[in-house]
């Protein structure tokens, strides 16, 4: 009895050893990933975050009312000119559609610098991206504060069957909420991100999820991480920059090739409007690349990808690392998606009432975006007004 006394202890203690092991096995993987998580977190930290980045329901925003630029727009409207179609030089009575009476893409509801409650949130997911190119010497830009030199929508469905990039020209006639009628980007400077956000959903009649900045600079420093990302160049052409000349046809890039490569607007016929196609062909070359390298299935990988462009951006206070591989992941892990990119439709350039070169929207065509937007259509409207 005395021996079967001593040995129940044993059992008791071994048992209790073979839990500790088991915990601590089932705690390593927690632990490291609990260790990425920080990281991650830590690099994301090094973005900035906009101190107001979205409007009130009611469509207003929180930047005070500029009154000086006020005066700019009312005196613009006033101005006894007329918009003109640039390459005719004719008014854009053409251009009249039911709802847009006077032909200059707006429609009648939002003329004069109307405020509308934002749009109902859509199960979609849509982000507001907006791009930098601060540089040196005589082309330096201001942008945070001023002006987007790059704007583009994304839009995602619900299922995450596809993902679909729309810019906006940047110098797209539209209504600024409480100022106008004024080019796109003038709303960063009007009134900051959240008139910005506003503009671009009352716009398309979808309310943004997300915004994001991103200094071009970061491209260059994404794809050095990437070790290239290959493009598919739609033409051959030579660079500004001299030394850089890009092959028509799939080319892989290095960060200062792609830099280039997005910038590039002056050897262009038609100018922006390829420069932004460049940029999409970019982007395009970029998903397909994270989507080859794992880039969001991997910790380690997206750590790097972060810690990469993140001091480059500045986002919205919701938008976090987890945030996005929550929107990211159902697009990568169908093999089958393809990033669909457009340019939102216009009728062709002209000059504004008081002689700035602007684009004018084609009122129709944007409702019917508009409309495949909030219902999950868009491979109906590209089946009729296609894409890139």
């Amino acid at each position: 009895m005395s021996v079967a006394a001593h040995e129940e202890p044993k059992k008791k203690k071994s048992k209790k050893a073979l839990w500790i092991t088991l915990l601590i096995l089932l705690l390593i993987p927690v632990i490291a990933v609990g260790g990425y998580l920080f990281m991650i977190n830590k690099a994301w930290n090094k973005s900035e975050t906009f101190d107001s980045a979205m409007p009130n329901e009611d469509g207003s925003v929180t930047t005070p009312h500029n009154d000086e630029l006020q005066k700019i727009v009312d005196e613009a409207a006033n101005a006894d000119t007329q918009i003109v179609n640039e390459e005719s030089g004719a008014t854009l009575e053409s251009n009249v559609t039911e709802g847009d009476a006077n032909g200059n893409g707006i429609l009648d509801i939002y003329e004069g610098g109307a405020v509308t409650d934002r749009p109902v949130n859509a199960a979609s997911t849509d982000i507001l991206l907006l791009g930098s190119d601060q540089r040196s010497g005589a082309e330096a830009q201001v942008v945070t504060g001023a002006r987007a030199d790059t704007i583009m929508v994304l839009h995602i469905p619900e299922d995450g069957s596809a993902a679909y990039l729309i810019s906006v020209m940047r110098d797209t006639w539209v209504n600024i909420p409480g100022y106008g009628s004024h080019k796109v980007n003038a709303a960063l400077n009007y009134g900051g991100v959240d008139l910005q956000v506003a503009t671009i959903e009352q716009l398309l009649g979808i309310q943004m999820d997300h915004v994001a900045e991103i200094d071009f600079q970061g491209f260059k420093a994404l794809v050095d991480t990437l070790g290239g990302v290959t493009v598919d160049v739609p033409f051959a052409f030579n660079a500004t920059p001299a030394g850089y000349s890009f092959a028509a046809g799939p080319q892989t890039m290095t960060g200062g090739e792609a830099l280039v490569f997005v910038r590039e607007r002056y050897v262009f016929s038609d100018g922006d409007y390829q420069r932004v196609r460049n940029q999409r062909a970019f982007l395009r070359g970029v998903y397909n690349e994270l989507k080859a390298d794992g880039a969001l299935s991997s910790a380690s990988k997206l750590l790097q990808v972060i810690e990469s462009v993140s001091p480059y951006m500045s986002v919205d206070s919701g938008l976090s690392p987890s945030s996005i591989v929550g929107i990211a992941q159902p697009v990568l892990s169908n093999g089958n998606t393809q990033l669909v990119s457009m340019t939102l439709p216009n009728a062709g350039t002209g000059w504004s009432w008081d002689g700035q070169s602007i684009v004018v929207l084609d009122a129709a065509a944007t409702s019917a975006l508009s409309n495949a937007l909030k219902t999950d259509t868009m491979p109906s409207y590209i089946a009729t007004y296609g894409s890139d």
